[in-house]
């Protein structure tokens, strides 16, 4: 099951000892590898800065101003994907005005997007322990910026399963962007989890990092890592590509967390960018943890092979034919006669809107019918071919179309007549 919108949770385990603070080497005026007359343009106005900063105190009105200045130009690195470059400026501009909370919000998001999450938490906690003297001031649009690298670097956090730091990063972005609900929901729920997340061990595959509870046993985590490496093998056999980076995957020994995040009682996994499974009683039986750590592996995959664009039905058809379920037109007939959806559209719309159980078996249904009725007709690679069309910008229509021929009334017609709908 694929979970609606970005869940940004948060993450795991206390972090290594912070890196010693030391004031980064005075940044070079000129980098190598930049020839473009804008590139040199913005290298002379650095090594103004730069020169003006060499005769100024740290902390003089001068300095603030210099700060400022390389603030604007280390985002404008960080923002073009230059955070090495973007980390020597702010760090001076950090060094030059240490109450320059934009610069330490924006050299904190440059650590982390260069992915050094140790350098990016020790720079973290300095914000942390600032003394905020306009705590209580209304929101600016300065403040409302930070914020915003803020919630940004709390989602790499998240995304690296790191708990604390995702939620002092989220907390961080509160305090600075006033009482915004969704950032407030957010933070709510990531306290929760980290609270759920106490005590929980990791063990790291070539292409995963599993996490779990206290309740789940070794022998289960390690069959955990074995099935999804075995899974990861097929599934990127029959994408053509493989996760773009270690995929966190997280094992719960019961259902506290799902509880907390209102998953209804029938789901056992969901991916929200992490793929969390709730283990039960027969958790050690190989084939049923195997099938539900296939098909949010599959969600995965799907994601990023259609650049997140593709529909909630075809994540769901797709999600279940991979991890090896099959349904036949008579279970077809049965599930879809009273709830399935009457055109490819409308059965769109019902993804991921909240449903019951019956109402998700039909189109759950559904959805691996269709799937299994055009690799039927179109075979495996066209489906394939239509996920990648949605990455490189189509629509479900054009990429139905290209790659396999059909309208999507064509598509659903079609299928009718073959299930017997």
């Amino acid at each position: 099951m694929i979970l609606p919108g970005p869940w940004l949770l948060a993450a795991v385990l206390g972090i290594s000892a912070p890196p010693t603070p030391v004031r980064p080497p005075a940044p070079t005026a000129t980098p190598v590898g930049e020839a473009s007359p804008e590139a040199s343009e913005r290298e002379a106005a650095v090594a103004s800065i730069l020169r003006r900063a060499e005769r100024v105190a740290p902390g003089a009105p001068e300095a603030k101003r210099l700060s400022a200045e390389l603030v604007e130009a280390g985002s404008g690195y960080l923002r073009r994907g230059e955070s090495g470059r973007a980390i020597e400026l702010l760090g001076e501009a950090y060094a030059l005005d240490e109450t320059n909370g934009s610069a330490l919000a924006e050299l904190t998001l440059a650590y982390a997007k260069e992915e050094d999450l140790d350098a990016a938490a020790f720079h973290l906690r300095l914000a942390e322990d600032r003394a905020d003297a306009d705590a209580s001031a209304v929101p600016t649009p300065d403040r409302s910026a930070t914020s915003s690298t803020w919630i940004s670097i709390g989602e790499i956090f998240s995304a690296e399963h790191r708990l604390e730091e995702a939620v002092g990063a989220w907390t961080e972005a509160a305090r600075l962007g006033g009482q915004d609900p969704a950032l407030l929901r957010r933070l709510a729920l990531s306290r929760d989890e980290l609270a759920v997340a106490r005590g929980q061990r990791s063990l790291s595959s070539e292409n995963f990092a599993l996490f779990a509870e206290p309740a789940v046993p070794d022998s289960v985590v390690r069959l955990a890592a074995d099935q999804l490496e075995a899974a990861h093998r097929s599934q990127s056999e029959f994408f053509g590509s493989r996760l773009a980076k270690r995929q966190v995957v997280v094992l719960y020994g019961g259902r506290r967390f799902f509880a907390l995040a209102s998953v209804p009682d029938w789901v056992s996994g969901v991916y929200d960018g992490k793929i969390r499974v709730a283990l039960r009683a027969n958790a050690e039986d190989p084939t049923v943890m195997s099938s539900v750590l296939a098909h949010e592996l599959a969600h995965a995959l799907m994601r990023q092979v259609s650049g997140d664009r593709a529909p909630g039905w075809l994540h769901e058809g797709l999600a279940q034919w991979l991890e090896g379920r099959r349904i036949s037109r008579d279970e077809t007939r049965d599930a879809v006669k009273a709830r399935g959806a009457r055109s490819i559209e409308e059965l769109e719309s019902r993804f991921p809107g909240a449903m019951d159980r019956a109402q998700a078996k039909a189109l759950y249904a559904q959805s691996l019918s269709l799937v299994e009725y055009v690799v039927a007709v179109r075979g495996e690679g066209a489906l394939v071919c239509v996920v990648r069309r949605l990455r490189d910008g189509d629509t479900l229509a054009e990429a139905l179309r290209r790659e396999a021929g059909l309208a999507p009334g064509e598509l659903f017609s079609g299928w009718r007549a073959w299930a017997g709908v």
